[in-house]
């Protein structure tokens, strides 16, 4: 099968439309001649409308430039500085790159400009309106009529973790609705279309965790519960333990001893206990770990 082959038996797979797969990327027209053998994509194009399809494991590493590549992986060690805490070559290592911004593809851009409004509110500091706007002006770099409450059915891996950071964004702000909707929605994204499971995987187990701790937030016990489960069967299938499976252990303790009864309180406790000591193992955030302590000191008998 030829390319175009490949992407239009996709694309009706999925039942999805010319319209859905190139928004933001290509045209219309574009599209329909690579799908009949008249036209090929650029590979960022190519690469951009795989990733949308859910196959990731077709482009990855096989159509992004030699260029491109190193921009991403700087990109990685600048998120991995900010993380680590040391801002001061995180920003050395955003500034090595920064003049060579007009060269990056599309995905990119969106790449480094979600990793320097990050490493601002850590240094200095953004309110979660200001990030709110920041990261709203990167979404439409490929998606130009994005509306939190109107997303689209196909996206990207790159969209998806921009439009997560929105979620939390409103989250933040209290506009929980907004929060709960973006977050939902891309959960069914990622179960729907992605083909390999490995990698929806590991962007499952944060939209699980996030939406879990709103639902919290908002009392809908239960469905919180529901959801911080799944994520833990997506850390369980990926054999991984690290931060976000452990606030989701700790979300399903505060959920089962929310809904109350004796062994929903037993198994709270081997929840919490769990997410504390995960924390502690795989040096977690000190303030996470200082959380799980404090839950399993208030609520449980040692």
């Amino acid at each position: 099968m030829t390319i175009g082959e490949i992407i239009k038996s996709r694309r009706e797979e999925l039942g999805a439309s010319r319209e859905d797969i190139c928004h933001g990327i290509c045209t219309v027209s574009m599209l329909y001649k690579v799908e009949t053998g008249l036209k090929r994509f650029n590979p960022e194009t190519l690469a951009l409308i795989l990733e949308r399809l859910g196959m990731h494991n077709v482009f990855d590493g096989e159509l992004i430039t030699a260029n491109d590549y190193r921009y991403i992986q700087t990109i990685r060690q600048i998120n991995a500085l900010r993380i680590g805490g040391d801002t001061d070559k995180a920003y050395d290592l955003l500034s090595s790159i920064v003049d060579d911004y007009e060269n990056f593809s599309v995905s990119t851009k969106q790449r480094f400009d979600m990793c320097e409004t990050l490493l601002t509110e850590k240094t200095v500091g953004m309110s979660h309106e200001q990030k709110l706007d920041n990261f709203e002006k990167i979404i439409r770099y490929t998606i130009d009529d994005f509306s939190p409450m109107k997303l689209p059915s196909y996206i990207t891996n790159v969209e998806h973790l921009v439009i997560n950071v929105i979620a939390n964004c409103y989250y933040f702000i209290g506009d929980f609705e907004t929060a709960i909707h973006i977050h939902s929605h891309l959960k069914k994204c990622l179960e729907d279309v992605m083909l390999d499971k490995t990698a929806a995987a590991r962007s499952l187990l944060l939209t699980c965790n996030n939406l879990a701790e709103i639902l919290v937030a908002c009392g809908e016990y239960k469905e919180a519960l529901k959801t911080a489960r799944e994520g833990l069967e997506w850390a369980k299938y990926m054999n991984v333990i690290n931060e976000t499976a452990s606030s989701c252990m700790y979300n399903v303790a505060v959920c089962l001893l929310k809904i109350g009864g004796k062994k929903n309180y037993e198994e709270a406790k081997q929840m919490a206990s769990d997410a504390y000591n995960t924390s502690r193992v795989f040096d977690m955030i000190p303030k996470f770990t200082r959380l799980y302590k404090e839950f399993l000191e208030n609520n449980f008998i040692y």
